[in-house]
């Protein structure tokens, strides 16, 4: 009976090796797969901050475009070169935001 008694813990000394073994393999591709995830992520993290980054330069720059062409002079000149004139009791200036 000796023998069989160490059949079986033969068997599960062998399956308990393959599961550890099969355990720290799959520990290591899972660690592999996080890692590129991670990494992929902060790539498209960092293209995403330039691609705002880029835009709000783009928003600068057409609000200095805005405020160079509402000026009260550019459009008094431009009445003046299209042959118009002022009639001060015709103006209105009204004063607001957008």
């Amino acid at each position: 009976m000796a023998k069989i008694r160490k059949r079986k813990v033969d068997h599960l000394n062998r399956f308990a090796r393959l599961f550890f073994t099969l355990s720290i393999l799959s520990l290591l591709f899972s660690g592999i797969f996080v890692n590129i995830h991670t990494t992929s992520l902060t790539m498209k993290i960092q293209n995403m901050n330039n691609q705002i980054n880029d835009l709000r330069a783009d928003n600068q720059k057409l609000n200095v475009e805005i405020a160079s062409l509402e000026n009260k002079d550019r459009i008094y000149m431009i009445a003046q070169d299209a042959g118009l004139n002022q009639n001060q009791d015709n103006i209105i200036s009204i004063q607001g935001g957008y």
